[in-house]
């Protein structure tokens, strides 16, 4: 009978072995594994190894864990056999009961629980000095592993999985959880987090959402001279103007500030101008940024389906979408948001809904419209007009300058009580 609790103990401490192994494997990320590699650390390659083929180590582990449990089971329910008959407990029923009772609880404490538990803590010291062993386990359960892989592939893809025999490093979601958890605990900067999220997005966005749109493009003529464009620039702060004959929708090209260095006062600027690039509404912003960079232009007129301009993107439009605000050479900066009180301030009409509410720490609802000005059109659903005002989730927003029909300032202003209702008012 010593034989039985010897291979009773050497089945549990094997249980514990998978299931700490199982835990410890899972709980180290690629990232981590991938930098203890490369800092050449004892035993990583075979943790890289293993974490290379999560198929073939998840099923060693699960087949080697199931094996050792059933075979602890069966020594339990011989041993407690072998008492109930010395002891006249009762008969097989009544010894099945205990045996069943203590196998489980003992497989539970020792086996599964306390073992998981640590394996948490000490993920990467369990990893690192169990690798060896599980590969040994694994070819060694190879024809077993194999077979039961065979039978499961089927049922796997029948529900839309795939069993493949090495997955992605790390996927663009987990970088993001990363970045998120890392911003969290002060491992790096919000701001840095910002940027590096908005490379992410930057590849979803399209230049519609960042142009500056029809009716902001400050253009010229032409037939234009010097002398008008240079007023133009020092009016606008812009260092690259769109010229167009007849009207937008025909621009003919691009002037550029630097180009007029030289020239002389009275001179028509269509000598000057440089070719104009075209960009569909709808294209993403990393493809807008490659063809700019390959044609060495740094504005470009945005076009919809039918052809009619619809706005200007620039390359320093494309670039703040991920480091922030820039200024032109020969920009004017204005703030974009001031500051009355803490809960009261005058914005730009021309803000996005996105600026507003990481700037003002608030909650607006984005639409189909992409600036503040286009919210509080949507929510007054009429004219707007200067004293018009929306109250929104415990926000109040008020029109404060109109030209032309466009809300070009508004006051928002953090009611002391949320409101849960849109209400509108003129």
């Amino acid at each position: 009978m010593a034989v039985e609790y010897i291979l009773f103990v050497v089945c549990l401490i094997f249980s514990a072995f998978f299931s700490a192994t199982e835990t410890a494997f899972i709980s180290l990320s690629k990232i981590k594994v991938l930098h203890m590699a490369e800092n050449h650390v004892p035993g990583a390659g075979l943790v890289k190894k293993l974490k290379d083929n999560p198929v073939k180590l998840i099923t060693t582990v699960l087949v080697g864990n199931n094996i050792v449990n059933i075979s602890a089971s069966v020594l339990a329910t011989t041993v407690i056999l072998k008492w109930a008959e010395t002891l006249n407990w009762g008969g097989v029923g009544v010894a099945a009961g205990i045996s069943t009772g203590v196998t489980t609880f003992l497989i539970l404490v020792f086996g599964e629980i306390t073992p998981k538990t640590l394996a948490i803590k000490y993920a990467e010291q369990i990893a690192l000095y169990s690798a060896w062993l599980v590969i040994i386990i694994s070819w060694i359960l190879t024809p077993i592993a194999s077979l039961l892989t065979f039978f499961s592939r089927p049922i796997v893809l029948l529900f839309g999985g795939n069993i493949s025999e090495k997955g992605p490093f790390v996927t663009e979601e987990e970088i993001k959880t990363i970045l998120s958890a890392s911003a969290e605990e002060g491992v790096i900067e919000r701001e840095k987090k910002e940027m590096l999220s908005s490379i992410f997005e930057f590849g979803e966005t399209t230049v519609k959402e960042v142009m500056t749109p029809r009716p902001d493009i400050k253009a010229i003529e032409s037939s234009a001279n010097i002398d008008d464009v240079i007023d133009i620039i020092k009016e606008t702060g812009h260092s690259r103007i769109p010229a167009y004959e007849g009207n937008i929708d025909n621009i003919s090209g691009m002037v550029y500030a630097k180009d007029l260095i030289d020239c002389r006062r009275g001179e028509k600027i269509k000598d000057y101008l440089r070719p104009a690039m075209f960009v569909p509404e709808a294209k993403r912003l990393d493809d807008v940024l490659h063809q700019m960079q390959a044609t060495h232009t740094h504005l470009a007129a945005v076009v919809d389906e039918y052809g009619v301009t619809v706005g200007i993107v620039s390359m320093e439009d494309l670039v703040e979408e991920i480091v922030g605000e820039i200024h032109d050479e020969f920009e004017i900066y204005e703030k974009n948001i001031d500051s009355i009180d803490e809960n009261t301030y005058i914005v730009d009409g021309k803000l996005s809904i996105y600026d507003v509410n990481k700037q003002l720490d608030i909650a607006l609802p984005e639409g189909e419209y992409e600036t503040i000005a286009g919210f509080v059109l949507n929510q007054l659903n009429k004219a707007p007009g200067a004293g018009d005002s929306v109250k929104y989730d415990g926000v109040q927003i008020s029109v404060e300058k109109v030209l032309k029909r466009r809300i070009t300032r508004l006051k928002i202003v953090k009611l002391p009580q949320k409101y849960e209702d849109n209400i509108v008012g003129g």
